[in-house]
């Protein structure tokens, strides 16, 4: 058994933390109480975060004593911890300001803690300095692990060698089964609708786009991958990007996940294919959102009115469609199709007027149940796993989910490329191995060279 001490972040990011820590004890000082406080006000996803934990504080204090300590659901024990007076903290840390004097509370009750149990106690903090602080004073720390993954999506091979005549064999079949197509020992378990590049190994200028699907006895097969039109003047650069439009276009796939790196085309690529949809009436409409989040300071409050105080943060948004229906404009589309709706004369107004498409902050998402519809969420690494969830379980009927991002580019200082909401849900989706979602993950820049270098060495 172990002593956790929490810090304030580790609950805002997952409000539901108590049902992790298992058997154990779990402390939070007094001082945590009073910052969920001051957050609870905020009609964010940390004010939702600091309430819901709130409650669950309401609710466990009516079976016994939060300073005596109470039972978890989960059967450890929780317990409430005021500062305590005769621990001495380095005259360093009590001259500080109100941020750091509270970080320096959580380390006075884990030292008290510490000092008075023989089980092992450990600060759970998601801000670096708190965990350097503590093991200077003696005390173990570690980071909430609970929501880590170790991502395989980005880490598939660059291909799959096979035997010659099963790739012949393949453009002939269209489909074939897996068992028996490889020449050694090795085995091979991709999960449900994961894309593949095969290559003969005896001649690797011959290859076949593929995809990875179970039928209804479970038997693995793949299936090859036919040619695409041009979307809006845009067709795939790379065999990714083949997969991504695929993934979308797909109608029994409702969750794609869209990971990579910057002008690997995941935004693009994914408006271009959600707005055909709508325009060819698969659905009634496309909801795109992406969080607030600034990459530098905060520029404060903005000027106007609403639509026009968050214009500059969804604008990468609007630059992306206003390209799209300029290629639709010019006749840039593929041969023969009829998107309807008059397609070569639509201008973006228009597909706002006729609300085909709805642009807007995703903190106005909470309490909607989309159905019918297309619901893209732009730079999602931004997000907590509890954020995703809460997102994806606003899908109703007819709904196709597309989250996009690049998992190395993240704004918020408590998350990392592990452990933000969408490197966990792809993860946990495509381990689940359920046949509706597709995880894909864009590893070359097609943006221009020097965007390409860029992400690459920096």
């Amino acid at each position: 058994m172990k002593n956790f001490v929490l810090d304030t972040n580790v609950i805002l990011y997952s409000p539901n933390c108590l049902e992790t820590f298992e058997e154990n004890n779990v402390i939070v000082p007094i001082i945590v109480l009073e910052e969920l406080d001051n957050f609870k006000r905020h009609y964010d996803p940390r004010g939702f975060a600091a309430r819901q934990f709130s409650r669950q504080l309401d609710e466990l204090r009516q079976h016994g004593d939060l300073l005596k300590g109470v039972e978890t659901p989960a059967g450890g024990k929780l317990f409430v911890r005021f500062y305590d007076e005769s621990i001495d903290l380095p005259r360093e840390m009590e001259i500080v300001g109100a941020k750091t004097a509270s970080d320096n509370m959580i380390l006075n009750a884990a030292l008290s803690v510490q000092k008075e149990s023989e089980q092992p106690t450990i600060v759970v903090s998601k801000d670096i300095n708190v965990r350097i602080k503590a093991n200077i004073l003696g005390v173990e720390s570690e980071d909430y692990y609970h929501n880590k993954t170790v991502s395989s999506v980005e880490e598939d091979s660059l291909y799959v060698l096979v035997p010659g005549d099963y790739i012949d064999r393949l453009y002939q079949e269209k489909v074939l089964p897996v068992a028996g197509y490889r020449s050694d020992e090795a085995e091979f378990r991709p999960y449900a609708n994961d894309y593949l590049l095969l290559k003969n190994e005896a001649d690797l200028n011959q290859s076949a786009l593929v995809q990875y699907r179970r039928n209804e006895k479970g038997n693995g097969h793949l299936h090859l991958l036919g040619k695409i039109d041009d979307i809006f003047g845009i067709r795939p650069r790379n065999h990714k990007q083949r997969f991504l439009m695929d993934a979308i276009l797909d109608a029994k796939t409702d969750l794609v996940f869209a990971m990579g790196i910057a002008g690997s085309g995941k935004t693009l690529v994914s408006l271009a294919c959600a707005l055909e949809m709508v325009l060819e009436e698969r659905f009634k409409r496309l909801i795109i959102a992406r969080p607030i989040i600034p990459m530098g300071p905060d520029p404060g409050a903005l000027p106007g009115t609403e639509f026009e105080k968050v214009r500059p943060w969804l604008q990468p948004i609007y630059d992306n469609l206003e390209f799209l229906v300029d290629n639709l404009a010019n006749g840039g589309h593929g041969k023969g199709k009829d998107l309807g709706h008059g397609a070569r004369d639509i201008t973006l107004q228009y597909l706002f007027d006729a609300k085909l498409i709805e642009v807007q902050p995703l903190a106005y998402i909470r309490g909607r149940s989309v159905s019918n519809g297309i619901f893209m969420i732009d730079e999602a690494q931004n997000l907590t796993p509890h954020e995703v969830k809460t997102i994806i379980t606003r899908a109703g009927e007819n709904t196709k989910i597309i989250l996009t991002g690049d998992i190395y580019q993240i704004d918020s200082p408590y998350m990392t490329s592990s452990d933000n909401g969408l490197a966990v849900a792809a993860e946990k989706f495509r381990l689940s191995d359920e046949s509706i979602s597709a995880c894909i993950f864009l590893d070359k820049g097609e943006r221009s060279r020097l965007a390409t270098m860029a992400a690459s060495i920096l």
